[in-house]
C-alpha cells in the first residue's frame, strides 16, 4: 500500500510549484524544522506552516481523487 501511495503521490508532487516542492523536500527529505526552511527560504515559520499546510492539503485531495 505504501508503494502504491508513492507512485499516486509522485505526479502529484511534480505537479507542484517549485518552492512547494522544495518546501516537501527540506520537510520530509531533509527533516528539517519549519524555521530551518523559513531561514533558508528567507521567511517566517508561520509562513512556512501555511505554505506547508496548503500544499498538503492539494496532495492529500488529490490522493483521495485518484483512489
Amino acid at each position: 500500500e505504501l508503494v502504491e501511495d508513492f507512485h499516486a503521490l509522485a505526479p502529484l508532487i511534480a505537479g507542484l510549484d517549485e518552492r512547494d516542492r522544495q518546501i516537501i523536500h527540506l520537510r520530509f527529505v531533509e527533516e528539517l524544522t519549519q524555521s530551518q526552511i523559513g531561514e533558508r527560504l528567507g521567511c517566517s515559520q508561520m509562513h512556512v506552516s501555511r505554505l506547508l499546510s496548503r500544499t498538503l492539503k492539494r496532495l492529500r485531495e488529490g490522493l483521495l481523487t485518484n483512489r
